[in-house]
């Protein structure tokens, strides 16, 4: 939203044509986002006293 205020569009989709990403990009970030994710909620839960 910040960018399509500074930007002066009215419309998200217009904006958008300017902010996109590469597939490869996305695919990798989201990949790290999902195996961090994964990796904590298998971690066993720390014992609190």
């Amino acid at each position: 939203m910040f960018v399509q205020q500074q930007a002066g569009h009215d419309h998200a989709s217009t904006t958008s044509i300017y902010t996109c990403v590469s597939s490869d990009f996305r695919t990798r970030t989201l990949r790290r986002a999902l195996d961090a994710t994964i990796e904590a909620a298998l971690k066993p839960a720390r014992s609190v006293r």
